[in-house]
């Protein structure tokens, strides 16, 4: 099998600087099943994209000894070469007995055997100074958006809006494959708890971009403040979104500037942990669910059930 080693493991990050947000990555040497890799040193390293999607600088952010954990400052890394600006960066970690092998990291190589360093997920944490932090934990596979087929659908994020508080839909349309092209579309609709549908939208992603949407700009006043909780004062929503041009990962931040508090959240893909382990039947069922809810959030009118 013919790979890049920085496609071992690697992680996409959004640098969410219009958030004034820092982002920190947390990585291990273990192997998180314990069975398949005896503990090892790893170096890491972070690729770093401008606002536009283009490829800037890799930067070695240092090693992680084996049997242990390492928190990386990703905010602080990027910010000379993007002080501004909302973009991504892709944090890459590969085992140094590797590395000592095949010292050349832009060239694929070939491994005897596919190699599998599934469970391999970064920590990702993001947090404003001086505050609490919130933080999720992913990973991309080897050939992730590396194939046409490629697609997303996500139905389980949670927004909460109030005048202390508000969401952010965070979007990343990254790639394993440097030539990667790739403009994605995601449709997305949001729904108050009664299940009525108070906004239904749609946003373009280019290439090793992010896209950040404020959720407050997007619903009506009138709507969130007839969905607000008269006992805490929070307005809730729910969110269904998708494409059918790539694998995009989506990703909740809620967060409290004036509090300095933030939380974060992202769902797990259908097929993670809702239908079977037949994997043309999960690209099945996936891709039904998908036109069904585009079809759902794109047909019916304002005030409308959706159900």
């Amino acid at each position: 099998m013919r790979l890049s080693l920085l496609n071992l493991i690697s992680t996409p990050v959004p640098v969410l600087n219009s958030l004034e947000l820092r982002v920190r990555v947390g990585l291990s040497s273990e192997d998180p099943m314990g069975t398949r890799y005896a503990s090892e040193p790893y170096e890491a390293f972070l690729s770093i994209y401008s606002p536009e999607g283009v490829f800037l600088e890799r930067v070695p952010l240092g090693g992680i000894p084996s049997n242990r954990r390492r928190m990386f400052d990703v905010s602080e890394t990027t910010q000379r070469l993007v002080p501004n600006g909302d973009h991504l960066a892709v944090v890459h970690r590969i085992p140094v007995s590797l590395l000592d092998k095949y010292p050349n990291l832009d060239e694929e190589i070939e491994l005897p055997s596919e190699p599998d360093y599934s469970f391999f997920r970064s920590l990702v944490e993001f947090s404003y100074p001086g505050g609490g932090n919130g933080s999720v934990i992913y990973e991309t596979p080897p050939n992730f958006n590396a194939r046409p087929s490629s697609n997303t659908l996500t139905f389980t994020n949670q927004l909460v809006i109030s005048p202390e508080t508000n969401s952010y839909l965070v979007l990343i349309n990254s790639s394993t494959d440097p030539s990667y092209a790739r403009v994605a579309d995601f449709f997305f609709g949001m729904y108050c708890l009664s299940g009525q549908r108070a906004v239904a939208d749609s946003v373009r992603v280019g290439p090793f971009g992010i896209q950040v949407i404020d959720m407050k700009q997007l619903i009506p006043n009138d709507v969130i403040e007839r969905e607000t909780d008269p006992e805490d004062g929070l307005s809730s929503f729910s969110l269904i979104g998708g494409s059918e041009d790539a694998a995009m990962l989506a990703m909740i931040i809620n967060s409290a500037p004036g509090l300095k508090a933030v939380a974060v959240e992202h769902t797990h893909p259908p097929q993670a942990y809702l239908v079977p382990q037949d994997l043309s039947l999960q690209r099945q069922i996936k891709t039904l669910a998908q036109f069904h809810w585009q079809s759902v959030i794109s047909g019916a009118s304002d005030g409308q059930l959706s159900s």
